[in-house]
């Protein structure tokens, strides 16, 4: 990805790379609640809608005063609704939070802030690429 040792130009190139491979970066780890022996060796993927995730970093993992949740709650797990892939973020079923006017509004999550807990299965060829041959 990066060519250049100068962090500008890493930066540069960053937010100037096409849309498809800011796409690309949109990757967490996999940490699948039930264990599948199909998924061995993969140790991240491609978010994408329909995957659920949890929240394992900032203010939503842990319920969060500023969002007006109450301390130490269990992280937020939740269906991913929407994909960012120009700023990187993902909008999660469950964060939001209340604005000065007490109007739900949704709370868009870093992808490298998340683990993907459950895989959504209904695209068979991204099935077929994650359980294919990985020699």
């Amino acid at each position: 990805m990066v060519k250049s040792m100068k962090p500008g130009k890493q930066r540069k190139a960053h937010f100037n790379a096409p849309m498809h491979e800011k796409r690309k970066r949109l990757t967490a780890r996999l940490q699948l609640d039930k264990p599948d022996s199909r998924f061995d060796g993969v140790r991240s993927v491609t978010v994408r809608v329909g995957d659920t995730v949890r929240i394992i970093r900032g203010d939503l993992s842990n319920g969060g005063k500023r969002h007006g949740g109450k301390r130490n709650a269990d992280p937020l797990s939740g269906s991913v609704l929407r994909v960012d892939s120009n700023k990187g973020r993902l909008f999660i079923e469950g964060a939001k939070a209340s604005k000065s006017d007490n109007k739900e509004e949704a709370v868009p999550v870093h992808a490298s802030n998340v683990v993907v807990v459950k895989i959504d299965e209904t695209d068979k060829l991204r099935i077929q690429q994650l359980t294919g041959n990985r020699s």
